[in-house]
């Protein structure tokens, strides 16, 4: 074996030990934390979770400088385990909108600045995806970041529009704040976020937001061609909102003989923008 491959080997053993770390634990950690716990180089380490990052499995909150799994990890896995998370309520919600629409469907998250494709439903028709898994959007350059930022207040709005501007090397790519506020104002009142060729040309799309129990914020939406989006707007958003309404919506509890008492179910925050 060659040392190149015991190298490739030893970085794919961490990568595990890292996503069992926090399976273990079931919170976030810091590089320190993380790197003494599994006693590796806190260099390396750190480098690692960076990739991890890039890659779209962990996320990284850089005020607390504390890592945490995405959303993208539950869902690596959904094939082989049917019974734990394919047959939960959220891929087969992706998969009512795409049987009802018949375009792309994705899920995405947004980690650091960008918002990354977590999952996608590809058309039914067997057409090439608008969307591809794994990839990754702008925030300031794309519906679904848009509808991120419409859950952020104003102050951190202005921040990330410097601080992306700044880091722009297209300049007709940079966003003026005032007509930004304008459509994140829109977004809120709407409940969802559109785009119909503005940013990529010939790509459509709707998102909405959908919190989860665990606080992470993740969006649904469908992707096609512009002209086919905006022709169906009004139906694929009703289809969206239907297809999360059935989802948030708590379980029917049957009892099988003696009637017990049904216990107020927990109040989670719904940032779901999407409804009727």
């Amino acid at each position: 074996m060659s040392s190149l491959d015991a190298k490739t080997i030893k970085s794919a053993e961490r990568v595990l030990h890292v996503l069992e770390y926090f399976d273990s634990k079931r919170t976030k950690a810091t590089v320190m934390e993380i790197s003494r716990q599994l006693g590796y180089p806190q260099s390396s380490t750190s480098e690692l979770l960076r990739c991890l990052v890039k890659m779209g499995y962990l996320n990284y909150d850089r005020y607390r400088r504390t890592y945490e799994p995405t959303a993208r990890v539950p869902l690596l896995g959904a094939w082989v385990q049917p019974g734990l998370f394919r047959h939960g309520h959220l891929l087969p919600m992706l998969d009512e909108i795409s049987r009802a629409t018949g375009e792309t469907v994705t899920l995405s998250s947004l980690i650091g600045l960008e918002v990354h494709y977590i999952h996608v439903v590809p058309p039914r028709d067997g057409t090439t995806p608008m969307a591809a898994q794994g990839a990754t959007r702008k925030l300031l350059n794309s519906s679904t970041g848009r509808l991120y930022l419409s859950g952020y207040p104003e102050t951190r709005v202005r921040e990330l529009v410097h601080r992306l501007n700044a880091e722009e090397p297209n300049p007709e790519r940079r966003v003026r704040l005032p007509n930004l506020e304008v459509e994140l104002k829109r977004i809120r009142q709407q409940g969802y976020s559109a785009e119909y060729g503005e940013f990529d040309t010939g790509f459509g799309a709707m998102n909405a937001l959908l919190a989860c129990r665990n606080g992470q914020t993740l969006a649904v939406g469908v992707a096609g061609t512009a002209r086919s989006v905006q022709a169906n707007a009004e139906e694929y958003l009703a289809v969206i909102r239907s297809a999360m309404k059935q989802m948030t919506r708590p379980p029917v509890r049957e009892e099988m003989h003696v009637p017990v008492p049904t216990p107020k179910p927990a109040v989670f925050e719904q940032r779901m923008y999407a409804t009727a």
